[in-house]
């Protein structure tokens, strides 16, 4: 246990641990070091289990391996086999009318699917290979996909997320209709994808979130809440840097990730989750407050 009392800590991946597509060495380094100094590291991200799997063998990270909380908090699963542990997804008939509401308003609809069990990764509904945002997603990604007329039949599998990509402010606007129209039903979001440029906006069934499947990896451990460390920088990491014991954001991070953190550290960049490591361990003060 770490100083500070914190033995499992989260750590969001786009634009908090990979910046223009790389990880400093500096903060591979210290998610080892966390590793020797009995802190375990688990990647909260909302990608695809095959993207995250990728910059999980790259960190070389010592056992006990945690598991990968993928696609925001709606999947758990093991790193080294890609076995799924944990999934919340739609109920049927709620991802079809979501699918079809996000469709008419004129976007290509994603549907992530439990790719260790079903063997793709996406249903896709729509045209999408002439549109210049959708080539540059999947261009970056492993993911297979197989094109649908329609999300949430019967015969379907179950759905993890729906998303579409939108500019910036087409993303805020879809994202206020689709709160006020399933209120209650889903909850969904936009998040700016750093590497591409675009927003995604994401739907997701109620308690699908990084908090819930980060609790879920703690109980593997027998690590609760009160002994969790977080550092994330968008709002799908809201619910993880509330819900653990310390919490940590980039200073351009948005206000309500400000507020929401126990710590305000420099502006993202190289070194940034080193810091908080070296925080969470003891070993130094943070590079900025609020």
């Amino acid at each position: 246990m770490t100083p500070g009392g914190c033995r499992l800590l989260g750590v969001d991946v786009d634009g908090t641990l990979v910046r223009d597509g790389r990880v400093d060495p500096a903060d591979a380094e210290a998610l080892r070091a966390a590793g020797r100094n009995g802190l375990i590291v688990c990647l909260c991200t909302g990608r695809s289990l095959p993207e995250v799997r990728q910059i999980w063998q790259s960190l070389r990270l010592a056992r006990p391996h945690a598991p990968l909380v993928c696609a925001g908090g709606a999947l758990v699963a093991e790193p080294d086999t890609g076995r799924t542990l944990y999934s919340r997804a739609f109920n049927r008939p709620t991802a079809g009318e979501l699918a079809e509401e996000m469709h008419r308003l004129g976007f290509p609809v994603m549907g992530l699917v439990d790719s260790w069990r079903e063997g793709f990764d996406y249903y896709v509904l729509g045209e999408w290979e002439d549109h210049p945002l959708y080539r540059r997603f999947f261009r970056r990604r492993p993911g297979r996909v197989l094109r649908v007329d329609r999300i949430g039949h019967s015969r379907q599998r179950p759905v993890l997320r729906l998303s579409i990509l939108a500019g910036a402010d087409e993303a805020d606007e879809v994202v206020r209709l689709l709160r006020r129209r399933f209120a209650g039903r889903v909850h969904a979001q936009a998040i700016h994808l750093p590497v591409t440029g675009v927003h995604i906006v994401e739907a997701f069934a109620p308690g699908a979130d990084k908090f819930r499947a980060l609790v879920y990896v703690g109980q593997g451990f027998r690590i609760a809440a009160g002994a969790m460390a977080a550092i994330g920088d968008d709002y799908n990491d809201l619910p993880m840097l509330r819900g653990v014991a310390l919490s940590a954001v980039p200073a351009d991070a948005p206000e309500p990730l400000r507020r929401a953190a126990d710590m305000v550290l420099g502006p993202r960049g190289d070194g940034l989750v080193a810091e908080f490591v070296r925080r969470v361990l003891g070993d130094g003060p943070a590079r900025g407050g609020e």
